[in-house]
């Protein structure tokens, strides 16, 4: 039994970490944090420990057989729902960890014996060798699970030898099945097979791989999974959608036919079968990401889905997922409602990436007091918080003439602050990156904001804080007629420019 003194280890803020004393319950029931509710009968029952008078609200779940086996202090509660297996797989079982290394030259003929090296480097845990001796698997999957494709018209995989000529690739009969265009097939040549929906088929047929067919399952069992695809993804997530409800299609264009209509887009035929209407969908993408998604990944998919997706009910959606998109923050703290400001920074910052901002959706408002930024984006943050090193500050001194010359002209432009085009002009090696740092760590020291990019990615690194102009001003790698960087006046990029 545990009750409340300020000194014990198990409080935090006032409170028991482990949220003693509990609630009456009449019957045990499942939790929403996979736990059960454990039955507290209110009998009136009560005992005095350490001088204190306690009642079934302060008993702790226990197992007595384990607790005479061992004679040692066991508290035993259940996990019985999917997030078990979530956390098995995703903070337990990593795999055993591997170094390689080499300190042998290569023989006479240049060889290295990697098989050597291997054998070397490779560390068993005592476990693992254990397992090892006695035979047992090491690892086993059951019951099997076919991975199924999901592709638009004509924009399956193929693969094909590197040496091979593409017209005959493309004009290889197998080069146009897929799975899911045999499935199609297989719709038109057994009818009865047409009320099976996409993702239970290899319940009832067997993927053939060298003739690239579906044939009738004879013996044997698996299950179907079909690829994931984000919202963002536009046709080919709601083309998903259309697979995992919609049986008996025997072509792309039977799927985009409702009602004898054909649609002209995957998302059309699903708003006319009432799929996205209600938003269903979102909340499916959702739960079913949290299956195997980490917490970090969940907040990026949420931001997607509220950029790309448009959802209705914005602050609904928030509310159902919550907890799995903060169930690493609940980890280290304790207050409720740290965790979710904490979450809505994490959304924010990833909104701010996409020119959006949480005060353009119905989320909850981001409390100043635990807002360490102040309300300013990101893209502000990490150009104020860039790095110099204090050697950058003295390289003014050692420029020679024509850099000192190239330095002052440029300073007084940033000083008046009238803006200006001045080019620097020279060959390679001549001491321009050089001018470079010393007229950042300038302009950075003073606290403000000088941006350093430029066209190579080996170049922008050689530079304090340096990125490539495509990656900073958002520039389209295909520059058509028409193309513009693709970021809004109100973006935090368009503030930063504004403030350089």
């Amino acid at each position: 039994m545990r009750f409340s003194q300020p000194k014990n280890v198990c409080m935090q803020e006032n409170g028991c970490k482990c949220r003693y004393p509990r609630s009456f319950n009449e019957n045990t029931t499942q939790g929403k944090d996979s736990y059960p509710v454990y039955r507290r009968r209110d009998d009136g029952r009560r005992a005095k420990v350490r001088g204190k008078m306690l009642d079934n609200r302060w008993v702790v779940p226990y197992n007595p057989y384990l607790l005479r086996m061992f004679n040692c202090h066991i508290n035993v509660e259940v996990c019985s729902s999917i997030k078990a297996v979530q956390y098995l797989y995703k903070y337990i079982y990593k795999g055993h960890d591997k170094a390689s290394f080499s300190i042998d030259q290569p023989d006479a003929d240049g060889n290295i014996d990697e098989i050597k090296r291997h054998v070397d480097a490779r560390w068993v845990t005592p476990p693992e060798a254990m397992w090892r001796i006695f035979g047992f698997p090491l690892c086993a999957n059951h019951p099997p699970v076919l991975q199924l494709p999901l592709h638009l018209p004509n924009m399956h995989r193929v693969a094909f030898n590197a040496q091979a000529d593409l017209n005959n690739v493309v004009t290889f009969k197998k080069a146009s099945k897929s799975m899911l265009t045999e499935y199609f097939k297989a719709n038109q040549e057994h009818p009865w097979a047409r009320h099976i929906l996409y993702k239970n088929f290899p319940r009832s047929f067997t993927w053939q791989q060298q003739k690239k067919s579906w044939k009738p399952r004879v013996e044997s069992f698996q299950i179907g999974r079909i690829v994931s695809a984000n919202p963002a993804e536009g046709e080919r997530y709601y083309l998903r959608v259309l697979l995992n409800h919609v049986t008996g299609k025997t072509s792309f264009d039977d799927l985009l036919t409702v009602g004898g209509v054909l649609c002209g887009s995957f998302r059309e035929a699903a708003e006319r079968l009432g799929l996205i209407e209600a938003e269903n969908t979102l909340d499916d993408c959702l739960n079913e990401a949290e299956q195997w998604a980490l917490p970090c990944s969940l907040r990026r998919l949420f931001a997607t889905i509220l950029v790309h997706c448009e959802p209705g009910n914005v602050r609904g959606l928030w509310d159902r997922h919550l907890e799995p998109m903060s169930d690493d923050y609940h980890r280290t703290r304790t207050s409720t409602k740290e965790v979710e400001q904490l979450v809505l920074l994490d959304i924010r910052a990833m909104l701010q990436s996409m020119g959006k901002g949480v005060v353009d959706f119905a989320l909850p408002i981001i409390d100043d007091a635990f807002d360490p930024t102040d309300g300013e984006c990101r893209e502000v943050i990490e150009e104020s918080t860039v790095e110099f090193g204090m050697d950058d500050t003295k390289l003014a001194s050692s420029l020679n003439l024509e850099q000192r010359a190239a330095y002052n002209e440029i300073l007084v432009v940033v000083e008046r602050g009238d803006g200006g085009v001045l080019f620097v002009d020279g060959p390679g090696g001549i001491g321009k990156t050089f001018l470079y740092r010393a007229m950042f760590a300038k302009v950075r020291s003073e606290g403000k904001i000088g941006i350093a990019t430029a066209t190579s990615g080996v170049a922008a690194s050689i530079m304090p804080g340096g990125r490539t102009a495509h990656s900073r001003f958002k520039i389209p790698l295909s520059c058509d007629d028409g193309a513009s960087c693709s970021f809004t006046k109100q973006s935090g990029t368009a503030k930063l420019l504004r403030m350089a």
